[in-house]
């Protein structure tokens, strides 16, 4: 059910991640066009395309943690045992959870001090910017939690011992 609820997340995520970017290739088009053209500008082009850069960044990464498709560095990882290398990735996970707990709460706290200022070409409020920054710290750390039960399963599991023999 877990799985179910969070496969479909995730493909929310890519629509919402593909749609931005066909948003903000349209939108920088548009301004590349209107500039270079018209020889005129408008207010809001280049403020939106930074914004849903930031967007598509921030869900792109809890996407990637969904696939397991960070980069690391893994040379010293893969010279252990299985067992070994498991709990090594859970104490990294745990890590990785830790800091995107305190991005979130950060993260928080600036949308909250930034609720009254309003930007300045497409007149929203600066939390809507910032709030890609919890909300997207929460979704990586779902995703996470999802990977390391995973990961705990694969340890503790019969298969998982005899791997280690």
């Amino acid at each position: 059910m877990v799985k179910k609820v969070l496969d479909w997340v995730e493909k929310v995520l890519d629509w919402i991640v593909i749609g931005l970017l066909v948003a903000m290739t349209g939108v920088i088009f548009y301004q590349v066009i209107l500039r270079y053209v018209f020889h005129s500008a408008n207010i809001w082009a280049e403020e939106f395309a930074r914004y849903a850069f930031i967007w598509v960044t921030m869900f792109g990464a809890a996407i990637c943690i969904r696939r397991g498709r960070h980069i690391r560095i893994d040379v010293f990882v893969n010279i252990l045992p299985k067992k070994m290398q498991g709990i090594l990735e859970i104490a990294m996970d745990f890590i990785v959870l830790v800091f995107l707990g305190v991005a979130a709460k950060q993260g928080l706290a600036i949308c909250m001090k930034t609720g009254a200022q309003i930007s300045s070409g497409l007149r929203l409020p600066m939390s809507f910017m910032y709030s890609s920054i919890p909300v997207s710290s929460l979704l990586m750390m779902v995703f996470l939690l999802e990977q390391m039960g995973a990961r705990l399963g694969q340890i503790f599991s019969k298969e998982g011992r005899e791997n280690d023999e």
